[in-house]
């Protein structure tokens, strides 16, 4: 309670919390990602048995306490985005505290604790109904990483290294794309606290234990318990290697969140400046940190998806999400680990690492801004178009009689799988006619039907073959008896 009563006195909290708002705060209003569709229309039975096949313990848990309470699909949102802030700025702040131990410059390590952890991929976990367990997972992350270093400090170290293991197993059980964002906060510390070799082999043989074993367990859940083809379908390991490669791409370019080269040149900028205080202060052994510390980032991260299904490799921001934390944790190695005596060199140090950071956090503001504007204009589109629809089919009910009760949809030539001028990439910004797992949720979300999905029909097949509508006030509906047939743009 004691320690509860000071962080709530702390000012650093509420400048988080501050943080986050700025960053997060226009997600207060309902928005969708294409699967929140389906879940505000599936029975939540189904949801928490997809999320049981996928491991996610903790988001089953939390959908199950929503059936039991009734949620309506505004509480249920409300909830998820008031605990999402609250653990993000816990996040912060906790990482923030682990920081400043071993940064003077309160600026910097406020700094720090903020690019590594609202990263340019971070925008991506509020996109989702279950915001609320992707920023508990990260909370409990930085957990597990304090606990990891009062391991290496041997301060209560079986405990210690318990607790830091039980963090991960529930980060795991939360969602397991925040999992490398413990190796790669902690593997600075475990050069930090590496005397010699042997100290250097056994913090990173401890360190990977923290990783592996709530990943295992993990894994075994699923493959007993539950069926998932991410871990049990075919693996090509020529085609992974390739989708891989790709994905790195992506990852390196940010999935275009930030523009062109952006974040490849702060990166490279942070480097100079890092190996420039490295040759200053004459640590060469200190280009090897650095060294280990992007190579573990690298791959860490995408070590996972060697393990899943070929055909499942999906690059995108939230499971790549440690990645984006690169440039921080350049920085945060440089400062805790290259030791600067001259006291006008510190100043110019902290200087330039404050200036990369700020400049960093303006252009994500700036790009996060956009992009959750361009989704809230993709909702209202979804909205307009499916309530076109319902119109079609109530004005159809209303002139013949019969009841719609099946719904088929069709692709023109020219589909996307997102609206004109809107920003998408991956799975951000999707528009709800893209999958065909969502758009008749989506139709029977904001009518308050309840169509079921039919076979298509090869007359109508015929009737839309060739088709390429340039805007929905042209797409093509036809009425079947008591079927609506529908292509999609």
């Amino acid at each position: 309670m004691k320690k509860i009563k000071d962080t709530l006195k702390d000012g650093k909290l509420y400048i988080f919390l501050l943080i986050t708002l700025v960053f997060f705060g226009t997600f207060a209003r309902l928005q969708f990602a294409v699967d929140t569709y389906s879940v505000f229309t599936t029975p939540i039975k189904d949801t928490i048995n997809i999320f049981l096949t996928s491991g996610r313990l903790l988001s089953a848990i939390l959908y199950g306490i929503f059936g039991i309470f009734n949620f309506t699909s505004n509480k249920m949102y409300i909830c998820s985005f008031l605990i999402a802030i609250i653990s993000c700025t816990l996040a912060l702040y906790k990482l923030y505290k682990i920081i400043r131990k071993d940064i003077k410059n309160d600026y910097l390590s406020l700094l720090l604790s903020t690019i590594i952890i609202i990263n340019p991929f971070s925008i991506e976990f509020f996109m989702y109904l279950e915001k609320c367990i992707f920023f508990v997972a990260i909370f409990l992350a930085i957990c597990a990483v304090e606990q990891f270093i009062n391991f290496m400090q041997k301060i209560n170290v079986k405990k210690s290294l318990v607790l830091s293991i039980v963090y991960m197993l529930l980060v795991t059980f939360s969602y397991q794309g925040v999992l490398a964002i413990f190796i790669s906060i902690a593997c600075i510390y475990v050069i930090k606290y590496s005397k010699n070799i042997k100290e250097f082999f056994i913090n990173n043989i401890s360190l990977f234990l923290c990783y592996g074993v709530p990943a295992i367990i993990n894994l075994l859940v699923i493959r007993i318990f539950f069926s998932n083809s991410r871990v049990s379908g075919n693996i090509n390991f020529g085609e992974t290697i390739q989708k891989i490669l790709d994905g790195l791409d992506k990852m390196f370019n940010t999935y275009n969140i930030l523009p062109g080269d952006c974040y490849k040149i702060f990166f490279v900028i942070t480097l100079i400046v890092s190996l420039i205080v490295i040759i200053k202060e004459k640590n060469f052994k200190a280009i090897f940190g650095i060294l280990y510390v992007v190579a573990l980032n690298i791959l860490i991260t995408i070590v996972p998806y060697f393990m899943q299904d070929t055909e499942s490799i999906w690059f995108v921001p939230r499971s790549s999400y440690a990645f984006a934390s690169i440039l921080g944790l350049v920085i945060l190695f440089t400062m805790i680990n290259v030791r600067t005596e001259e006291s006008k060199f510190i100043i110019v140090k902290e200087s330039l690492f404050i200036i990369l950071s700020v400049l960093l956090l303006i252009v994500q503001f700036y790009n996060f801004n956009k992009i959750t504007i361009d989704n809230y204009n993709s909702n209202y589109t979804d909205k307009i178009n499916s309530l076109k629809i319902g119109e079609m089919i109530r004005n159809y009910e209303d002139e013949t009689g019969i009841e719609i009760t099946g719904i088929s949809m069709y692709l023109d030539k020219s589909h996307s799988y997102s609206y004109p001028l809107i920003f998408a990439t991956g799975d951000i910004n999707v528009n709800g006619f893209g999958p065909d797992w969502c758009d008749v949720e989506m139709i029977n979300y904001y009518n308050n039907l309840n169509l079921e999905r039919v076979e298509n029909s090869e007359e109508v097949l015929e009737m839309f073959k060739e088709k390429d509508f340039n805007n929905f006030s042209e797409m093509q509906v036809v009425f079947i008896g008591n079927i609506v047939h529908i292509c999609k743009f």
